[in-house]
């Protein structure tokens, strides 16, 4: 062990594999399941993701990572850290909480390793934010209670937007009327998405730009000035990917920009072609 503590979360904040390993992050993969074919996230590629959302005929179905799978990463992050902070999503009706605490029991009464499942509040892009903040507290020789702790009181700056280029798959979600009652139709729109414990709708316009711009004031506001780490996504649109990374240098102050691939877990209701951002602010205030 060379810490006091290890950071786990699963494969829907997306963070490049080359990044979770050099910041030390253990990632359990959550489950895709389409019409006829069932895929560990690790085990499918983004371009092919995409390529068969467009033919399916309903949307694929998001499971949680197996409590196999997150015993696997806690004990990973135990050779690292003496700790083990496990960071997941706060979605409504999801089974990740039962499959995070679920192997910490196991991994406790069997492995002696102590584990803390924490429901952030904040989901995926954002999440990966949140997760890279804690793993730099965490080399830093923070504790669980101090990075829980400052996790905790920079809740109301953490975020996460998607600006996708179509409402198809909003759509076929089946629950478009419920978002439309957020911000009126959509009917030649497009929205701009937030997620939290849940999807929402929270803006609208009439292009992609347009709600990338909203996006961006969104974050700048949020922030308030505050040095951040920000991740930018995009789903099979790098050339958009490219252009929100560049905006969001000159419009926030970026200690970290990471860009990565968006996953199952929003490309499925987004589509290719989005863009999103995730945010949380620093969060390293030792000496």
């Amino acid at each position: 062990m060379t810490q006091a503590l290890s950071i786990v979360c699963d494969s829907s904040v997306d963070l490049p594999a080359a990044e979770t390993v050099r910041l030390g992050i253990e990632i359990a993969p959550i489950q895709v399941a389409f019409s006829t074919e069932f895929f560990r996230d690790d085990n499918l590629k983004r371009p092919e993701f995409y390529a068969r959302l467009k033919g399916e005929p309903r949307l694929p179905i998001i499971a949680a990572a197996m409590p196999a799978d997150f015993l696997s990463a806690y004990r990973k992050a135990h050779e690292r850290g003496a700790e083990v902070l496990c960071l997941i999503n706060p979605f409504e009706s999801c089974s990740t909480y039962t499959a995070a605490y679920s192997a910490a029991v196991v991994a406790k009464r069997d492995s002696k390793i102590a584990v803390e499942v924490l429901n952030t509040g904040r989901a995926l892009t954002g999440l990966g934010a949140v997760c890279v903040e804690a793993a730099g507290m965490a080399a830093k020789g923070a504790t669980l209670a101090e990075v829980v702790a400052a996790i905790e009181e920079a809740a109301p700056k953490i975020n996460t937007y998607y600006a996708p280029p179509t409402t198809e798959y909003l759509e076929r979600d089946g629950r478009i009327s419920i978002y439309e009652m957020q911000v009126g139709s959509l009917k030649g729109m497009l929205p701009l998405i937030r997620v939290w414990g849940r999807v929402a709708v929270v803006d609208k316009a009439k292009t992609q730009a347009e709600c990338v711009a909203k996006m961006l004031a969104r974050a700048d506001a949020e922030l308030d000035g505050s040095e951040a780490t920000v991740v930018v996504t995009h789903a099979d649109n790098p050339r958009g990917a490219e252009e929100l990374a560049a905006s969001a240098k000159k419009q926030l102050r970026c200690g970290k920009l990471i860009v990565t691939e968006l996953g199952p877990s929003a490309g499925a209701y987004c589509g290719a072609g989005t863009v999103g951002l995730g945010y949380c602010p620093s969060l390293v205030k030792l000496n």
